[in-house]
């Protein structure tokens, strides 16, 4: 068993212990949606109803051996972002957990629509859809600092049904509008994307 895996057997044990609702996001979400890459760390959509919510689940998990190792805040919004925990255990330098509580704007949607899926063998956890992941990397995509997005990008893409792109079209229209786009033209980025990758 790997250490990625071996962390998210027990975060998922943790998190359903606490009653939290969520979903696997990021690479290893896009590993199971499309071909498997490599990643070494977990993220995690989180849906709370607000600051409260999330942090009274971040304290239940430091009292279970988690360690803070950084927490962003929106503060346009006053909401709590992402919190990265390392997992206990875990060295430094080891697999982190990023919890997603308002990075992008639609994590209950993203969430709710997430089906369980077997990530690894014997293990079934709820993983976003394949047009909220085309969302996300959409709204993360900085070619300079992450060029791994490109490439999680494609792969999508190349996965993604017509229908699929319509709904990431939808879910980036959700995310301008509740003031998540980080100043980006997240409809023209997917248009781009869809051009340069799916022609």
């Amino acid at each position: 068993m790997t250490r990625l895996e071996a962390v998210l057997r027990r975060v998922a044990a943790d998190l359903e212990r606490e009653g939290a609702r969520w979903a696997l996001v990021g690479g290893l979400a896009v590993s199971a949606r499309t071909e498997p890459r490599f990643t070494r760390d977990l993220d995690l959509a989180v849906a709370v109803a607000g600051n409260a919510q999330a942090e009274s689940l971040v304290r239940a998990l430091l009292s279970r051996g988690y360690r803070i190792g950084a927490a962003l805040e929106r503060t346009d919004q006053n909401l709590l972002a992402t919190v990265r925990l390392l997992p206990p255990g875990e060295p430094a330098g080891g697999v982190l957990v990023d919890l997603l509580f308002a990075s992008c704007g639609i994590e209950p949607e993203i969430v709710e629509s997430s089906p369980p899926l077997e990530v690894f063998p014997g293990l079934d956890v709820p993983v976003a859809t394949i047009p909220h992941l085309l969302a996300m990397k959409v709204l993360a995509r900085d070619d300079v600092r992450r060029p791994q997005d490109a490439i999680d990008i494609s792969a999508l893409l190349t996965a993604a049904r017509s229908d699929e792109i319509d709904a990431a079209r939808t879910a980036l229209e959700t995310i301008a509008l509740r003031g998540f786009d980080r100043g980006k033209n997240l409809l023209a980025s997917l248009d781009e994307a869809a051009d340069r990758f799916r022609s």
